[in-house]
């Protein structure tokens, strides 16, 4: 048996479909509107169009995270850490928060820990 080992240190949450987290995207040479794929206190991760091919790993990018319901949004800085695989259509980025204001991370947390409690936690 291999044992296989988290590298994260913060809890992965996957938004629900009907109730997604939207995420405003400003870089050096792109501003865009997408939804993310996964979310925690460490970072998100967000699935884009394949016409993303001008991101660049550890390109430094501004972030407004859209929570849904009653949280507010917030203002985040990060840094695109990884470029997963891509499909025609689609490519998985990852990006490290750098810099959340306490209020973003309080209702961070409380959205996380909300959809944890729905089984929504990524392993």
């Amino acid at each position: 048996m291999v044992a296989t080992t988290e590298r994260r240190k913060s809890v992965r949450v996957c938004p629900l479909d009907d109730d997604p987290v939207i995420v405003h995207l400003m870089g050096s040479a792109l501003i865009d509107v997408l939804k993310a794929h996964d979310i925690s206190m460490g970072g998100i991760g967000i699935l884009a169009p394949h016409h993303f091919d001008e991101w660049d790993l550890h390109e430094k990018i501004e972030i407004i995270v859209a929570l849904p319901g009653d949280l507010a949004d917030f203002r985040a800085r990060g840094i695109i850490k990884q470029i997963g695989k891509k499909s025609k259509e689609y490519g998985l980025y990852g990006v490290q928060f750098t810099e959340i204001g306490p209020k973003g991370k309080q209702d961070l947390l409380v959205f996380i820990n909300r959809l944890i409690r729905k089984k929504r936690a990524l392993k």
